[in-house]
């Protein structure tokens, strides 16, 4: 994998934006492990709100259920009624969208629905692409249930990851026209351009811009970033996928007497070779779903806000080599940290060459990791991750883990919420 190269031109200061609405807030809320954002502000017509995502795999404190009460109690108007003017699905995993069970949905009043192009039900290319990960979520299910032929144990993780990949349908449903007024969903980007703006009535005065999810299968089915992009030199980790065939035995350990007359030890290798293709697949069709996630800045006034999802490295690596992408890049004031701050959501260009360096903040952003700990993930949040953001000396929070840090409230164990005057 080529190193990303910065273009020059991508280095100059940004051009004066106009200035700052008031009361600008960003609000997370703690749904344990999973994603749930609430983005406010003011406007002439009055607050307008954006809600990303309503999730969880894992409760901290609250079921998804109760915080997605709180959400829509927290959208309320004066008379009652909860509006939204912008609900964006990122991606169909579960951790994203299984708040959306919530009947009280129905009660909300949602003027405009964005989605991925690969939710499309009339784009072909994207139901070619459902109906490949379907295909190969049934076959990884299958074989989890059936424990193999060879009568080896999987992981029911692995059960999991392809049940995500077949199940949420009872959400999607929700998303596609379960609201107050029916509302027929938008899919993003509607091209081939790594940088697409939204003209959106929804939000007067503010501009939209769509870096992802890419159109191109290669870039979708791209997950773990090279060596040089893990936020960790030399992190342990098979970022290749290796599907070759695993002796899990040295020659010191082959049994030459022969004592159990049985003993196969090709069955054995046969075995741990199957139990790592099923482990790989499970990985690349994780990927592919995170891949699928809209990654969108926003920026109102002179604040430029990041919601990349849980894009993994594929749609990265082609931002990273667009200069339009870059320069907004720069200008980010706020990032929503990637797939509950994984070692690889967050390549470390973003990070340590691009984020922020040409704000109106002197290059310092606010970030937020909405996640918990979870036994699954032990390597979640990526420790090295963390460790950047503390040499930037930039101000973030973890959703379970709330310290009060400047521009930070807190509501409970409900949520913790960033605020521009």
């Amino acid at each position: 994998m080529a190193l990303v190269k910065i273009p020059k031109s991508a280095k100059k200061p940004a051009a004066p934006a106009s200035s700052t609405p008031a009361g600008i807030r960003i609000r997370m809320y703690n749904v344990g492990f999973g994603d749930c954002f609430l983005l406010q502000f003011s406007a002439d017509d009055g607050p307008k709100r954006i809600v990303i995502d309503c999730g969880s795999l894992k409760n901290k404190h609250y079921k998804i259920q109760e915080i997605s009460n709180q959400l829509i109690d927290d959208v309320k108007d004066a008379d009652g009624v909860p509006r939204v003017d912008i609900l964006v699905m990122s991606h169909r995993h579960a951790d994203h969208i299984s708040g959306f069970t919530n009947p009280r949905w129905s009660e909300v009043e949602v003027a405009e629905v964005w989605m991925p192009w690969i939710e499309s039900p009339t784009d072909p290319e994207a139901k070619k692409l459902w109906k490949k990960q379907k295909a190969r979520a049934k076959a990884l299910q299958f074989a989890v249930a059936n424990q193999l032929s060879l009568g080896l144990s999987l992981d029911p993780l692995l059960a999991d990851v392809a049940l995500a990949a077949l199940s949420n349908e009872d959400c999607l449903n929700v998303l596609h026209g379960g609201f107050k007024k029916k509302v027929k969903p938008k899919f993003y980007p509607e091209g081939e351009k790594t940088v697409e703006k939204i003209d959106c009535e929804s939000l007067p005065g503010v501009d939209v811009f769509v870096l992802g999810p890419p159109r191109g299968r290669d870039a979708l089915n791209r997950d773990h970033p090279p060596a040089n992009q893990i936020l960790l030199d030399g992190f342990n980790i098979d970022i290749e996928g290796n599907r070759e065939k695993v002796r899990p035995f040295s020659e010191d350990w082959v049994d030459e007497t022969a004592y159990w007359p049985d003993f196969d030890p090709g069955s054995v290798e046969e075995a741990a070779s199957q139990k790592r293709l099923y482990e790989a697949i499970a990985a690349e069709l994780d990927a592919e779903l995170n891949n699928t996630s809209l990654i969108l800045i926003f920026r109102i006034g002179d604040e430029y806000l990041l919601f990349p999802g849980d894009a993994q490295w594929g749609p990265w690596e082609r931002v990273l080599a667009d200069e339009e992408a870059l320069n907004l890049l720069g200008k980010v004031s706020f990032v929503k940290i990637g797939h509950h701050a994984s070692h690889n959501a967050t390549p470390a260009t973003l990070l340590r060459d691009v984020a922020g360096k040409d704000n109106k903040h002197g290059g310092k952003i606010r970030a937020m990791i909405s996640m918990t700990p979870y036994s699954r993930w032990r390597g979640i949040p990526h420790p090295a991750l963390i460790a950047e953001l503390k040499s930037r000396n930039d101000l973030f929070v973890v959703s379970d883990e709330p310290l009060l840090v400047d521009g930070v409230t807190q509501h409970g164990d409900y949520w913790l919420e960033f605020g521009w005057d």
